[in-house]
């Protein structure tokens, strides 16, 4: 019982200290509108685009094998299961039907195909990273 004797002067106090807080509230809140007018004239910054996704040459090469399989999709395994892992954590891949084995096939998505160079193309450049002397 002391302790409900206690915290009721102390409600009490609290909310008589509540109420000239709540008045002195009040005109912030007005002048905080009053500066936020002539900002939003002004044009906004873009929203940033996430970075891109960066892959290994494995998960590259991986992604190639997997692009060419098509619509049949490729049986992943326990010695593809790391790489498929992350390959499907950046969206890269999707699940497909499990297979007897226990195995589920996976497929390219619409973004793994954008990172991923067409089939026969080797994945290194063959133009010259110096520009030629003019």
């Amino acid at each position: 019982m002391a302790v409900k004797k206690s915290t009721a002067p102390k409600s009490g106090t609290k909310t008589a200290k509540a109420k000239p807080a709540v008045k002195k509230a009040a005109p912030k809140k007005a002048d905080a509108k009053a500066k936020a007018t002539p900002k939003a004239g002004a044009k906004k910054a873009a929203p940033k685009k996430a970075p891109g996704v960066k892959l290994t040459e494995p998960q590259k090469k991986f992604l190639e094998t997997v692009a060419a399989k098509k619509e049949e999709g490729l049986v992943g395994t326990k010695g593809t299961a790391k790489i498929l892992g992350t390959l499907l954590e950046k969206k890269l891949v999707k699940k497909g039907k499990k297979e007897e084995g226990g195995y589920f096939r996976f497929h390219i998505t619409k973004l793994g195909s954008k990172h991923s160079p067409a089939p026969g193309s080797s994945t290194t450049s063959s133009e010259p990273s110096s520009a030629p002397p003019a």
